[in-house]
Parts: C-alpha cells; structure tokens; sequence
C-alpha cells in the first residue's frame, strides 16, 4: 500500500495533507524518513510513526456525531445536511455510513461507520443494544403514563412495543431506554398517551455516551468504545 494512501484510508490526512507532511520529513518507516507519497508500506508488518509518534493501520472506522436538529441520518440528501455532511473531507472518503437513524428533528449520538458487519449486530435485536434518550414532553406526564409505556404498548398500527425504562426528571421530561429503534417509537409510545414530544435527544448508544461533544462535532470512538460497539467486550 502507498503510504499516502495509508493515511488517507485511516482518516489522518487527505493525500494532498500527505504529501505536505512527507516534504516536512514528519513520517517514518521503520525509522526512516519517508518523502514520496508512493512509498511501499505493509500495513501490517512496518511500523509508520508521524512525528514520532506509532501510526495504526485500521481497518474501519467508528466515529462519533452529535447531530443538531435539521440533518438527516443519511449519506447523501438532495434537499438536506447529513451527518456525513458534518465531517471533513478527507473523512467522507472512507464510505462511512450512520448505523441507525435519528429523525431529522431528533438531536444526539449517531454512530458513523464503514464497517458493516457490526453495524449490522449492533442493531440486531437479539444484542438488546439499550438507546437511551433524554425527552420533553408538552403537556405533564403522569405514573400511569410512565407503568403503561414500561410494560410495552400496542400502537396504532397494531405493533406491540417492548418493554422499556423511564425515568422522571420533572412533569414534562425526563429519561427513556429502549432496546429497539422502531420508526417514531418514541413519539408514538407519548402519542399513545395523549402527549407531544417537543424535544428528543439520544444521550447513549450502549455503554457509549455522548458526554460533553458539541452539537454538530464529531470524535473517533475510543478503543474501548470500538470494543463495545463490535461486541468484543
């Protein structure tokens, strides 16, 4: 593989990014100092530092997006931002997808990937993977609000929920954890109970938090949170 290409498949530096580091003398192979961008790398076997520093070869990428209200959780939109739209250039070129989607008026945590293989299981229903989400509510909610849609609901469409866990932060808000992400759930759980959803936010993906991230930044999953996310831990 030509090192240029290494740091562009990993999401470091674009190509062009590359070659400006080469002619600066910032990368190495093996210890030796790498100029041209066509240099030969195994990816597996030599060991590439930038700056010093040991540069890994990864396959996928796994990367974190807090989405602001108004983007779509797709690819490409004609109309419409996507959260690949929030990302840099030289990350757009890694094919990433969002493994799973938020409503384009729901805020938080969407995870961007090219891995589809573990996309797929993180989804799959036999994980339980827990979503969880911060909500407001129009109008108070009451405990029998809370039992009813706990204990899994039928919708309107005949579709019976599972269960699920609230808890209260005030009247109108508080926190909701489902383990399946089914089209407008959230909404239509609240709607079944004569209430409006006003404001929707997922704060966790599994044990993959949200935290501090700005709305419309993005981060690289930790090594741990690549662990949890491909259910290897």
């Amino acid at each position: 593989m030509r090192i240029d290409k290494f740091f562009s498949e990993i999401g470091m530096f674009s190509r062009k990014e590359c070659a400006e580091k080469l002619k600066k003398g910032m990368i190495t192979v093996n210890g030796v100092v790498v100029k041209k961008g066509d240099f030969k790398v195994d990816e597996n076997l030599d060991e590439v530092c930038f700056n010093g520093a040991p540069v890994l070869y990864k396959k996928y990428a796994y990367i974190l997006v807090n989405k602001p209200t108004g983007v779509v959780s797709a690819t490409e939109d004609g109309r419409d931002k996507t959260v690949v739209d929030l990302l840099p250039d030289n990350m757009r070129k890694l094919n990433l997808f969002p493994c799973g989607r938020l409503d384009k008026d729901t805020v938080g945590l969407v995870i961007l990937t090219n891995d589809g293989v573990s996309a797929h299981n993180a989804l799959s229903p036999k994980r339980h993977v827990e979503k969880k989400y911060y909500f407001e509510v129009a109008d108070p909610y009451l405990d029998e609000d809370i039992l009813a849609i706990e204990g899994g609901l039928q919708l309107a469409d005949g579709y019976e929920t599972k269960p699920c866990k609230i808890e209260r932060k005030d009247q109108t808000s508080g926190y909701i954890t489902l383990t399946e992400g089914k089209y407008h759930e959230i909404k239509r759980l609240f709607g079944a109970r004569r209430n409006k959803i006003v404001f929707l936010e997922r704060i966790s993906f599994s044990k993959i938090q949200l935290g501090d991230l700005p709305r419309g930044e993005w981060r690289k999953l930790t090594d741990e949170e690549e662990k949890i996310f491909t259910g290897k831990i």
